[in-house]
């Protein structure tokens, strides 16, 4: 076994390096600031929602008599089992924080899978390298948020959607692309429509229809086991079908105030107080608060684009995707780094990679991955536009971008050598001729 691992350390130095510093970058902010550090915002609440699990074994969030269904249950399950092994106090939150990094660390190895197998050796390891020294994420790894946990799943997801297409009778890669799935489904219920994207990912490749068929339903049969103990607790707690969240409401409600939705009825504030005052937040009357706030919700979108369709449209197409992507999801400051300086990285970041697009026309023998990950953007860009758009939710596929910049990066690498190796051509010939 240590043959075998000094062997892969020999062959794959680079990739080790870039591994080990992201950990170790990941590592110092726990020395430097803390176990404790913290937005002391949603990852406290998935802190307080685990610990009630533990003891009472009812999934909560806001309240901590009160049954959920705001939230996906993934992040407070994952918590409750790592402080039933390791405690509730100090050790506990040290341990979760170094399982959150090791989640972490494990993604830059999964970016350098994908990197290589779309593009080569060398879009893996830089796009690896850019996530491994990357601020914004170094910090999200040390925090108790879905994004970590969430990441790891979309990585697996994605790169053994890749291997699947390439190799449809390999039922390991099924099974582990199914679970990858669920697992992400479990974090955030906002990538349930993936399988969309992979289907038209699938035709693209030309993959077997009846083997597909046969996965299928697999994949039904898994989704039903995985997933209706779910719909069943939903049920019982709620007494409705709820098939992930009943918490969509409240994010469409907060999406529709802004860009110009600012200008139409009672400030956000006011409003659900109102629905507070209607319905109580005690009880079943939880889940119909937020059924409340996605009707209130509907209604604001109707009235708006009855009234003004043009600033509708400019909030909905424009507003909202440069709200999402024109700052980085970077609450609490590290190393040193400033929000306006991370900002700033994340601008030029962003640009690059809208530049970058045209070397995917020279990757013809992988633009239907190139595709599919750039679909992923789309999808998430959509998504949240219609709902609430907040740069934290994009945090997990800037590696997307990475990859992109990577590309390009060799690519003008590649056409400098062949640019390079003409000039020496004509230098060689021309010398040969005045030597003649």
């Amino acid at each position: 076994m240590n043959k075998r691992l000094f062997i892969f350390i020999k062959s794959h130095y680079w990739l080790v390096l870039i591994v080990v510093v992201g950990f170790l970058l990941r590592i110092g902010v726990i020395v430097k600031y803390g176990s404790d550090l913290s937005l002391n915002s949603d990852d406290m609440g998935y802190v307080k929602s685990a610990l009630t699990l533990l003891e009472t074994g009812m999934l909560t969030y806001h309240k901590a008599d009160m049954a959920t269904v705001h939230i996906m249950p993934g992040q407070s399950f994952l918590l409750a089992l790592i402080f039933l092994l390791f405690g509730k106090g100090s050790f506990g939150i040290l341990m979760g924080k170094f399982i959150f990094i090791v989640f972490g660390t494990f993604n830059i190895f999964m970016v350098y899978k994908i990197g290589k197998i779309i593009g080569n050796r060398f879009i893996g390891l830089l796009s690896a390298a850019m996530l491994a020294v990357f601020i914004p994420q170094i910090l999200t790894d040390n925090l108790f948020i879905t994004e970590a946990p969430f990441m790891l799943a979309l990585l697996l997801l994605v790169y053994y959607s890749i291997k699947l297409a390439n190799e449809p009778s390999n039922w390991k890669y099924f099974c582990i692309l199914m679970l990858s799935y669920l697992v992400a489904i479990m974090f955030k219920a906002t990538f349930a429509l993936y399988p969309i994207l992979l289907l038209f990912y699938f035709i693209l490749k030309k993959y077997p229809i009846k083997i597909g068929l046969k996965q299928f339903g697999v994949a039904a049969v898994m989704l039903l086991v995985i997933l209706g103990p779910w719909w069943i607790r939903n049920y019982v707690q709620f007494g409705d079908f709820i098939p992930l969240t009943g918490g969509g409401g409240n994010p469409l409600l907060l999406g529709t105030y802004q860009g110009a939705g600012i200008n139409y009825g009672e400030p956000y504030v006011e409003t659900v107080n109102g629905i507070k005052d209607q319905y109580p937040i005690k009880g079943q009357n939880a889940y119909f608060n937020l059924q409340v706030q996605n009707e209130l919700a509907k209604e604001r979108i109707k009235v708006w684009w009855a009234d003004d369709k043009e600033s509708f449209l400019m909030t909905y197409m424009r507003i909202k995707p440069i709200l999402q992507w024109n700052t980085q999801f970077y609450w609490v400051e590290i190393y040193g780094f400033s929000k306006s300086i991370i900002n700033s990285i994340h601008q030029h970041i962003v640009g690059w990679s809208f530049l970058s697009l045209f070397a995917l026309f020279f990757m013809r023998h992988r633009w239907r991955e190139y595709v599919l990950l750039v679909g992923i953007v789309v999808y998430n860009l959509i998504f949240n536009s219609v709902f609430y758009a907040f740069p934290r939710y994009n945090q997990p596929l800037m590696f997307i971008l990475f990859i992109i910049i990577s590309t390009a990066v060799f690519v003008f690498y590649q056409i400098l050598m062949k640019v390079y190796a003409y000039f020496q051509n004509r230098k060689s010939e021309f010398n040969s001729l005045s030597s003649d």
